[in-house]
């Protein structure tokens, strides 16, 4: 028992716990929630999220919450912040293992466990997307108690589902109201196929609504009351609400991309984990009635699970432009799927053989391809070349350990090396490549550069709207103006200068309005300050 604990703690603290303070708030996502928590203490504001002082419908104002209170408590926001979503996945792990050990066994808790923390999904939502990481924590405790009123027959069935509901309810107000209902699909769709209709009565599904109702109706109500129409159009596609719309054809494309992207590697192995879900694995027992029991229990989790799989992809169809972090909801589900076929490994490995072989193949495949897109990158984004190839490197070797370790026909530990890739990687990416690639991805240079140069509160003149840490990092006045000579003049500060920022591709543009020469302050790949 002791040294599984061991590997698990020493891969949480290699792909959640390192780097977190070796880089500002990234513009992905991250920086946009800390500018909004900051907002929100700023001006003590408990119902609407503001950015630019304007309301932001994209997702509910609890989630915003967790940054609110850093902002005001914590001498370090990044540090704080990262380690609170750091903390919350290290929960959503414990919530899935948990979930393997009570219908597949102790052993396959484990493999559920490693199998998660090293899906890239989960370290990726951890940097920039603690809402989506705490909608799914809820929503998987929700799917749990589910599943143990539907599964587990022992009493106090009523108290599981009232707390079941509560985590629903939790989700419906932290993420919004597609990661709280997707649970309920999964139920839906796991009766309809097994034809057991007959057992939402255990689930008491209208008294369960009336509690997710209960604990999501305050905000909602007076958000409704407050903004209208304009507040319920975003509300179905929270927590995602602002992104531009995509094609409506593009949906299946996204949702297979990031099904094979963000549950990298074990999208590798997660054909077979499936099929393997129908297979009755114990025979010819002493006990065969108590044997044939246990079986059709892990049997119907198992389908239970690959409809929680198909539940939580749903949403990525709906949300306008989705991020990568919209499939974390599916990790845990390929986690518990994963964790039986690595459980059965362990007792016959010889029956796995198949889809073990399949995947390490795929995976030597696909980390091989994804080397060479890295080495590419790499003569673009020059800044960070040694990281990049660093990164390809390393990703190419432990692409193809499992499947070498699979030709030696050490199929077990195999299996388990899949995980190299994102254990070994994340470290890298945490410690090398996030700090060298922070100017393409952040501001932060720039606004401290304005804000050693420019007198306090002067206006800094942008051309396009402000990127997030332009916003949280500086102490002065944004101001989107047209590119022409007369606003510049428009805007100059109390020292005479007028004071640009625009991307790099502007800078000929802005240069041919100016009525001046520019001076370049700073130049960054993401954006470029000058005073004119």
């Amino acid at each position: 028992m002791r040294a599984p604990f061991v590997i698990l703690a020493v891969l949480c603290a290699a792909v959640l716990f390192t780097g977190l303070a070796r880089t500002g708030f990234l513009d992905a996502r991250e920086a946009r929630d800390a500018e909004v928590g900051r907002e929100l203490a700023a001006a003590r504001e408990l119902l609407t999220p503001l950015f630019g002082a304007e309301p932001l419908f994209e997702k509910p104002v609890v989630a915003y919450a967790p940054d609110a209170v850093i902002r005001v408590l914590a001498r370090r926001p990044e540090f704080a912040s990262r380690l609170f979503r750091a903390i919350v996945a290290v929960l959503l792990i414990v919530v899935t293992g948990s979930v393997a050990a009570l219908y597949f066994g102790p052993r396959s808790g484990w493999c559920a466990t490693g199998v998660l923390v090293t899906s890239f999904a989960l370290p990726h939502a951890a940097r920039v997307d603690g809402t989506q990481l705490l909608a799914t924590l809820f929503a998987w405790l929700g799917c749990a108690g589910l599943a143990d009123a539907l599964f587990v027959a022992h009493g106090g069935r009523a108290m599981r589902l009232v707390l079941a509901y509560a985590a629903l309810g939790f989700a419906l107000i932290t993420g919004g109201l597609l990661p709280a209902v997707w649970p309920l699909g999964a139920v839906a769709l796991y009766l309809a196929l097994a034809r057991r209709q007959a057992l939402w009565r255990r689930l008491q599904p209208l008294a369960g609504l009336a509690i997710m109702a209960g604990i999501a109706a305050p905000w909602y109500g007076a958000m409704i009351e407050r903004y209208g129409r304009e507040f319920l159009v975003h509300a179905p596609f929270f927590p995602y609400a602002i992104e531009p719309r995509g094609p409506v054809f593009a949906g299946p494309v996204v949702l297979l991309s990031f099904l094979v992207i963000g549950l990298f590697p074990w999208s590798t192995l997660l054909p077979g984990a499936i099929l393997h879900a129908a297979t009755w694995w114990r025979h010819g027992s002493p006990a065969p009635a108590l044997e044939r029991a246990q079986e059709s229990r892990e049997e119907n989790a198992a389908h239970f699970f690959i409809a929680c799989l198909v539940a939580s992809l749903a949403p990525v169809l709906f949300y306008p432009t989705p991020p990568l972090t919209a499939v974390l909801p599916a990790a845990p589900a390929v986690a518990l799927l994963c964790s039986r076929l690595l459980s059965h490994a362990y007792e016959d490995d010889e029956r796995v053989a198949a889809p073990i072989g399949r995947a390490v193949a795929m995976l030597a495949l696909v980390g091989s391809t994804t080397s060479v897109l890295l080495v590419m990158a790499a003569n673009a984004l020059r800044d960070a070349a040694p990281e990049l190839r660093l990164l390809a490197a390393v990703l190419f070797v432990t692409s193809w350990v499992p499947l070498l370790t699979n030709l030696a026909r050490r199929r077990r530990l195999a299996a388990m090396l899949i995980a190299l890739p994102v254990a070994v990687c994340a470290p890298i990416v945490n410690l090398r490549l996030l700090p060298g690639i922070e100017s393409y991805l952040s501001t932060r240079l720039v606004a401290r550069a304005m804000a050693r140069t420019a007198p306090p509160l002067a206006p800094l003149l942008l051309v396009e709207p402000a990127p997030a840490t332009l916003r949280l990092y500086g102490e002065y006045n944004l101001v989107v103006v047209p590119p022409t000579a007369a606003a510049f003049a428009a805007g100059r500060s109390t020292d005479g200068h007028s004071y640009l920022a625009f991307r790099p591709g502007r800078e000929r543009d802005v240069a041919r309005a100016a009525a001046m020469p520019l001076e370049i302050l700073m130049r960054t790949p993401s954006l470029v300050l000058a005073r004119e």
